[in-house]
């Protein structure tokens, strides 16, 4: 999400199970360049055929424009509150709080504090 990428662990693939602290992983995010020199940074947790999960933190005001994903996705705010547009309908996200949204549903989202969400997508196959 950042021209200003810095090396990361790998991480492993094909292991049958994986866990992460989230909240250090939020923290680890902001501790990169490109947190510090833009305003949002990801990584992708994990990525299957069928399975991908985001970590993502934005700053305050910014905003993710209109896109949709290639299938079913959850999004659930960890921290901070978001504005989502989906499907015609506005839809204020705080955290603990979770949205659902079906394939190819165009939507667009925009940070009203600071936050950090988990992205979850079952791509089409």
């Amino acid at each position: 999400m950042s021209e200003h990428r810095q090396s990361r662990t790998a991480r492993p693939h094909a292991v049958p199970v994986q866990k992460f602290g989230i909240e250090a992983e939020v923290q680890r995010l902001k501790q990169e360049p490109g947190w510090r020199d833009t305003s949002r940074n990801a990584i992708t947790l994990a990525k299957e055929p069928g399975l991908r999960v985001v970590l993502t933190v934005l700053r305050q005001g910014t905003r993710l424009h209109e896109h949709h994903a290639g299938g079913p996705l959850t999004l659930q705010v960890i921290s901070g509150r978001l504005a989502l547009h989906a499907a015609g309908r506005p839809l204020a996200l705080g955290a603990g709080e979770v949205a659902v949204l079906e394939a190819a549903v165009d939507h667009d989202l925009e940070a009203i504090e600071e936050a950090a969400f988990l992205l979850t997508i079952a791509p089409a196959a």
